[in-house]
């Protein structure tokens, strides 16, 4: 397996790890009976947790673009180092991400969430040049 795709290995891995995060606060946070329930009245969640929730779902709202580039990118039969480069990027881009939002001061998970973006794009560079 190319070093890439252990990004993107990697990247599901941190969504496992997310979603376990998220799953063990929101029973702590709403209860076991709203979590175990048909959930038909949406609660918000508020604090950590809310972060939590909400990073989990940034990582879910760009994941198929990453995932998208890196299949464009072995499909056209490239794989050279600014694919590699930009999938660990995008990796180590989304790890920072989740305690900037959770723990960090204003500002600094946009700059996490840039150098996802910015990964991709270098991912996608492999196919212009």
């Amino acid at each position: 397996m190319t070093t890439d795709l252990w990004a993107l290995v990697a990247t599901l891995g941190l969504a496992i790890v997310q979603i376990s995060l998220q799953s063990i606060l929101v029973l702590r946070q709403a209860g076991p009976a709203w979590v175990a329930g048909p959930r038909d009245e949406p609660k918000e969640m508020s604090g950590i947790t809310g972060r939590v929730v909400r990073a989990h779902r940034n990582l879910l709202e760009i994941l198929p673009q990453f995932v998208a580039a890196l299949f464009v990118v072995h499909t056209a039969g490239v794989n050279e180092q600014l694919a590699v480069s930009g999938a660990w990027l995008f990796f180590v881009s989304r790890c920072l991400y989740v305690p900037a939002y959770v723990f960090g001061p204003p500002g600094l998970r946009s700059v996490f969430w840039q150098g996802g973006q910015v990964g991709i794009i270098i991912v996608l560079c492999d196919i212009i040049w």
